[in-house]
């Protein structure tokens, strides 16, 4: 089992934080005040602050200008709850005696750079990704030991168990898909026949683009069913490929024959074709449009039969995270966890946000002031 750490995994984020004896000030406010504490050790705010502006600035252009703010927000959250709950699992594993040994390195090493073997620049030793650690190659190195501690004592506490058989469970999973799949056969075909039978309607219209709409707005799966079956304006390459195809090949105001794709099946009136304009002067280019409402008839889509083996491992999977979630829980409420007005939304339902925080007068001679993190919009 891979023990993550509350969103942030041990082995492959960047995105923990650790904590220590010297207080660094707080350059948005000149004072330091103490975030969160857990079983006595305590990370400041001014923690929090580097160390988010160490990851953002690990991610370099990949976040988007816009974005920066709720990126920001969101590496804080994870950096204080990974804090709070590697923390009370390391002293935990601690308390119970559980070590590292080479022997735990070294599977975990081929662990990691196994999951990691297909990203991007991915290390090919350990020692790679330590030295690339936003945070410092010592943080990295305690991070990826704190790891091992906390999942050779969840494999310990979950081995104490009885073992539990999925067999039947999973055999129930995967004749529910074959009962299914021998369904969609009969949905698929009672769409069809529906948007046949439109179809039909539509050839006997008077006033073809009037019925079209009023079929859509009666009938169509689709959101645009309330615009009349509308879509708008639109440029190739915009919507799936089959009806992309018949819509920029129909002539304005025919009908198309039923079009199947993954939604379901469709019907299609192009209502107009605007040819594409070639740049002149200061006139840029445009390509070629058209505009085109639809009727959509959904049927359910068949899926792929999973062996028995591969349910019966997702289902073990499934039950070793609940067990995993439950014990960190029980272990949250059992630790002597503190936390500032500020974040006290990080504390577990049995703790209490701690009266007040504790500050730190800003060194004389400390940097000038920067400005205060950013806050994203509400959502």
């Amino acid at each position: 089992m891979n023990i993550k750490i509350v969103g942030a995994a041990v082995l492959g984020c960047a995105m923990v934080v650790g904590c220590g004896d010297k207080v660094a000030a707080d350059k948005s406010s000149g004072e330091d005040v103490a975030a969160v504490t857990v079983n006595g050790k305590t990370l400041m705010k001014s923690q929090i602050d580097a160390d988010v502006e160490a990851v953002l600035k690990a991610q370099g252009d990949k976040i988007p200008a816009t974005q920066h703010a709720y990126a920001r927000q969101v590496a804080e959250n994870q950096l204080v709850q990974s804090f709070i709950v590697e923390n009370v699992l390391v002293a935990k594993a601690k308390a119970e005696g559980y070590v590292v040994t080479d022997a735990d390195r070294k599977a975990r090493e081929a662990e990691f750079l196994k999951a990691v073997a297909k990203m991007p620049d991915a290390p090919k030793t350990v020692e790679e990704y330590f030295k690339k650690f936003p945070l410092g190659e010592e943080r990295g190195r305690q991070e990826f030991e704190n790891g091992i501690l906390i999942d050779k004592m969840i494999k310990a506490q979950q081995a104490k168990l009885p073992a539990q058989d999925y067999t039947a469970e999973a055999k129930k999973i995967v004749d529910g898909i074959v009962s299914n799949n021998a369904n969609v056969a009969k949905s698929e075909a009672d769409a069809l026949a529906k948007v046949k039978s439109f179809k039909a309607e539509l050839a006997k219209a008077k006033d073809v683009p009037a019925k079209f709409a009023e079929l859509a707005k009666g009938n169509s799966a689709c959101p645009s069913s309330s615009k009349g079956g509308d879509l708008g304006e639109f440029t190739r390459g915009q919507m799936v490929p089959e009806f992309d195809k018949v819509a920029f090949s129909l002539p304005v105001g025919e009908v198309s024959d039923p079009v199947k794709t993954l939604f379901g099946y469709h019907l299609v009136l192009v209502t107009k074709k605007i040819p594409a304009v070639e740049a002149k002067g200061d006139a840029p280019a445009a390509p070629e449009k058209v505009r085109a409402s639809h009727i959509l008839i959904k049927s359910d889509a068949s899926k792929p039969v999973p062996k028995l083996e591969e349910v019966v491992e997702r289902l073990k999977k499934q039950g070793e995270g609940k067990f995993f979630r439950e014990f960190v829980m029980q272990q949250l409420g059992e630790a002597k966890i503190e936390a500032s007005e500020n974040y006290k939304q990080f504390l577990p339902p049995s703790a209490k946000p701690a009266p007040a925080a504790k500050s730190v007068e800003k060194p004389a001679n400390a940097a000038k002031k920067s400005a205060p993190v950013e806050k994203p919009a509400a959502k």
